[in-house]
């Protein structure tokens, strides 16, 4: 980019803001990388690095990219697929590191788990092992939040790259809701103005009713890490509830601030949620019961898959989840749209992801390591990886790369309006807890094993009481 704007006119610091100027908020294998054969040792550049990434950098070219890009020909690398999930991912890369295993040498890291990684030093300071020129690089030419994520939060010293940012929107089949007696102007409306959750839930059972599609909305209610940080927070914030009383508390400090899972507002997040499957009208909007009881031990990929095979109405996912569903809609009646979340009381609100490159500290192949994260810095690694799995680029100057896309540049404006709309979780050294307590009362809820009430007042009691002895 020959300037710091793109052809639509957004400014380099309008990206910075839109991809979560929003302060600091979050795949992992092991397989026979720490072996470096020919460059056994870690001052040494040859053999294999082994990346625990997952199964979008499989068989898309990344190896060659890199290789391209800068890695020495002696130095193999292999892409390792995880768990699905992100909690099991995290709780893999734990207990290798914990047995001090040299496998995987690099790991993508969720960006809103890998601050305790760094507090505890489970993870190497670049800061201290790569050159200052690749450093100022990253920090000169990387979203702001992405690197706040990798970094530590007393020191300031870099210990992630940011891979990709990443936030939810809502994908839909634009043909059903065609049918439904909805248009064009409704489908551009929608993208920089999203309707409210009471009117979302219309518009998807009036496009079911008249389809013979199986599913209405699907989103991602099963009881893991996925269900505390994002969907949940995006019920819970847009009803007007929070977490600790609101964003500025999100980072602490931990035992120093209100716990305030129990109020009404919040409550209403937990009703929202429960509705949306149930229709049971708890919480204050009108919002019908559109999506399956499915939804309910459902994670992103099996969200997806079902949305790709054109059995549902809408499905709330993540940016990425934009380029499987044009390639499965392409030759086919279904027409693709996508708009931000819809809104409750309190606004639209969306979950703050996304994916940094973290180095294993027991790696016995750290030359080499270095090696691929200088390479994956690089624009036509991140190009690459964007166009083969949809994931956002870490640099703002490549953003007008993803407006000019044939399959995602069309969705720019609702992009734009969700990461306008950004809501951090709360990533402190206590949260690995509390987040498995929000996951299990509030899947509980979407179970109806418990009330709405009864799943805040058991998340207020045991979060409160993890503040309590951790203050």
């Amino acid at each position: 980019m020959p300037d710091d704007s793109t052809p639509e006119g957004v400014s380099r610091r309008q990206y910075l803001a839109a991809t979560g100027a929003v302060g600091a908020a979050g795949l992992a294998g092991c397989s026979g990388g720490g072996d470096s054969g020919d460059g056994g040792s870690g001052d040494e550049i040859g053999g294999t690095v082994t990346v625990f990434s997952g199964s979008a950098f499989v068989d898309i070219g990344m190896e060659e990219a890199l290789h391209d890009a800068g890695v020495p020909d002696s130095i193999d690398i292999e892409m390792v697929v995880p768990p699905q999930d992100s909690g099991s991912k995290q709780q893999q890369l734990r207990t290798a590191i914990n047995a001090e295993e040299a496998d995987p040498d690099l790991v993508l890291t969720d960006n809103g788990w890998t601050i305790p990684f760094i507090v505890r030093d489970d993870l190497v300071n670049l800061e201290e092992e790569m050159d200052d020129e690749f450093i100022a690089r990253v920090r000169e030419e990387g979203v702001q939040s992405m690197i706040d994520t990798g970094t530590h939060p007393e020191t300031g010293d870099l210990y992630s790259v940011p891979v990709f940012p990443d936030y939810p929107v809502i994908t839909y089949r634009k043909d059903l809701l065609r049918d439904a007696g909805y248009g064009d102007s409704d489908f551009e409306s929608w993208r920089t103005d999203p309707p409210t959750w009471a009117e979302f839930t219309q518009i998807v059972a009036e496009a079911q009713s008249g389809s013979d599609v199986q599913y209405g909305h699907l989103w991602q209610g099963n009881n893991y890490v996925g269900l505390a940080c994002c969907t949940f927070n995006e019920f819970l914030t847009s009803m007007g509830g929070a977490f600790f009383g609101g964003e500025d508390n999100l980072f602490g400090p931990v035992g120093d601030r209100p716990v305030t899972l129990d109020t009404e507002e919040s409550i209403d997040g937990i009703e929202a949620a429960v509705d949306i499957i149930h229709g049971e009208g708890l919480s204050p909007m009108d919002i019908e019961g559109v999506s399956p009881q499915e939804v309910a031990g459902w994670i992103e990929p099996d969200t997806k898959s079902t949305f790709e095979a054109g059995s549902a109405v809408t499905q709330r996912n993540w940016t990425y989840s934009i380029g499987g569903a044009v390639s499965s809609f392409e030759g086919t009646d279904m027409e693709l749209g996508v708009m931000p979340l819809p809104q409750g009381p309190n606004g639209s609100a969306h979950a703050q992801g996304g994916w940094i490159m973290s180095m294993n500290p027991h790696t016995d192949n750290m030359a080499s390591a270095k090696e691929v994260i200088k390479a994956w810095w690089e624009d036509p690694v991140l190009q690459l990886q964007f166009d083969e799995a949809s994931y956002m680029p870490p640099k703002p100057e490549l953003f007008s790369y993803v407006q000019e896309s044939e399959a995602v540049g069309p969705y720019f404006e609702a992009l734009q309006y969700s990461a306008q709309n950004l809501m951090p979780r709360p990533t402190t050294s206590v949260w690995p807890n509390q987040r498995s307590i929000v996951a299990n009362e509030v899947n509980a809820a979407l179970r109806k094993e418990k009330s709405p009430e009864e799943a805040a007042s058991a998340m207020q009691e045991q979060i409160a009481a993890i503040e309590e002895q951790s203050g």
